[in-house]
């Protein structure tokens, strides 16, 4: 084996790692959101409504209620 056959051998592994690093971290960034990430944020953005307060929804989605200031 000469150096050229070893340069292009390392050249198509390397080629070939990147491609799947790369389709691997499009496929996780495309995916949709967990159901978990979800329901923390819509309860981080509720609105005041009169059914409950920010203290319910908190204790309901977080366990506990979250300090802001």
């Amino acid at each position: 084996m000469n150096s050229t056959t070893k340069l292009s051998i390392i050249a198509l592994m390397l080629f070939t790692f990147m491609l799947g690093m790369t389709i691997a971290y499009y496929d996780v960034a495309m995916e949709d959101p967990s159901p978990h990430y979800a329901i923390q944020h819509r309860a981080l953005n509720y609105t005041e409504k009169d059914c409950y307060t920010k203290c319910d929804i908190e204790l309901i989605v977080f366990g506990k209620v979250l300090d802001y200031e």
